[in-house]
């Protein structure tokens, strides 16, 4: 996923480019992680799957002369994987998680419920045209580092459109949601019946293409590089 989408071998993967990269299997979409052992070639397998997936490529009981250790052993784990994708988006606005927050205080908690589940069948739904829209930039403005910026906004869209996926676009609702009421200082609860699903993926789209991925994620393999050297992970 912060390759923009290229295709990453096995043999050229280590137990950190799981969330690293944000390793997703080519045919669902769902993450993945590494496997190697002493008797089969590396090789990327499913986490264990939290809602029903039809993947082709899923195999299970596929461990004969893999290590001992589990994913979680070496700490490839798709909470890790999802932290690690939020943690990028939230960079941005250190109030991040505090305004989600809010928007769960001020609005009742069943209207919210209803808004969000509609939010995010909305956008799983239209994801293809959010891609779309992403790819569609002025050549004025074309480089190298705008086009990965854009494959990897894409990258993130598709991801979110996962139902594995639903618990962070959830969070990027409510986040969303913040943005449209931030300057409504009466009943949030009203307000929100006047906002528009599409309004809010929309917002979304625009979060995921303004997050600065390149700078974020050099700084991030600068800190993991260090506590590698100095022993801490």
């Amino acid at each position: 996923m912060y390759q923009g989408g290229m295709i990453v071998c096995a043999d050229d993967a280590d137990y950190s480019s799981y969330s690293r990269l944000g390793l997703r299997c080519l045919e669902c979409g769902e993450e993945v992680y590494l496997k190697s052992g002493s008797e089969k070639k590396p090789h990327f397998a499913h986490f264990q799957a939290t809602y029903y997936s039809k993947c082709p490529l899923r195999v299970t009981g596929y461990s004969e002369g893999s290590s001992g250790l589990t994913p979680e052993d070496k700490k490839q784990r798709r909470e890790l994987f999802q932290n690690y994708f939020l943690s990028m988006i939230a960079s941005s606005d250190d109030n991040f998680y505090q305004k989600i927050q809010v928007v769960k205080e001020k609005i009742n908690t069943q209207k919210l419920n209803n808004f969000t589940e509609a939010c995010c069948n909305h956008f799983s739904d239209n994801s293809s045209q959010l891609v779309t829209e992403c790819r569609i930039f002025s050549s004025k403005t074309y480089d190298q580092n705008l086009l990965l910026q854009i494959l990897i906004a894409c990258e993130a869209i598709d991801y979110l459109s996962l139902s594995s996926s639903r618990i962070l676009l959830e969070q990027l609702v409510h986040y969303s949601l913040d943005k449209f009421c931030i300057t409504i200082t009466d009943n949030w609860d009203n307000y929100v019946t006047q906002i528009k699903p599409n309004e809010i993926i929309q917002q979304i789209k625009d979060i995921l293409i303004n997050v600065s991925w390149l700078s974020i994620l050099s700084e991030l393999q600068e800190i993991q590089r260090y506590r590698r050297i100095y022993g801490f992970g």
